[in-house]
């Protein structure tokens, strides 16, 4: 499912971020200020993403995730010191500033990720591709790992893969392979 709970003390930051994501399609939008409403709405709802700040009143992150269902993602948007106080490869982040389209594309790509692991469709279902549904899971995985660690864009995780793919002579979703083996 494609819920998308905001959760910023600051509801102000969280109405912008609503503007961000309801304009760009996501209708499902639920702004929460502080962490006990973040995970009550994502029990309430058959999964998505969860995009917050670092701390949510009187939550870290890090607490909330550990309490979200296992059909939710996380997004976090926090400040360069802030980023590297985020050790879970799990929890995705972006540094701000950030641009819409960063937040956009990486908020799909979550949702993708979930929506293939947990309920085993995508919105690439049904096109016709040169992968397998489980190789575009593990490309997709690779590139979520990549973009949490180096903090990029997916785009960028995305050239990085075609890239070393070229490079040496491999398949994409091999490099993506090594990558996560790695």
């Amino acid at each position: 499912m494609d819920n998308v709970i905001i959760g910023f003390t600051d509801r102000k930051k969280g109405e912008a971020v609503k503007d961000i994501v309801a304009d760009n399609g996501f209708y499902n939008v639920f702004i929460c200020t502080n962490g006990d409403e973040v995970i009550r709405a994502a029990n309430e709802s058959a999964g998505g993403i969860v995009i917050c700040g670092y701390k949510v009143a009187h939550m870290l992150h890090t607490e909330i995730y550990e309490m979200l269902p296992d059909s939710f993602g996380m997004l976090v948007l926090l400040s360069r010191k802030q980023a590297d106080l985020v050790d879970n490869e799990e929890i995705f982040s972006l540094v701000l500033p950030v641009t819409k389209v960063d937040v956009i594309k990486t908020v799909n790509m979550i949702l993708n990720y979930v929506n293939e692991i947990h309920f085993g469709h995508s919105e690439k279902e049904g096109q016709k591709g040169f992968r397998t549904h489980e190789e575009d899971i593990i490309v997709e995985r690779a590139k979520l790992y990549l973009m949490n660690k180096y903090k990029v864009t997916e785009e960028a995780a995305h050239r990085f893969l075609q890239k070393s793919s070229m490079n040496h002579g491999m398949k994409m979703v091999d490099t993506a392979k090594n990558i996560l083996n790695g």
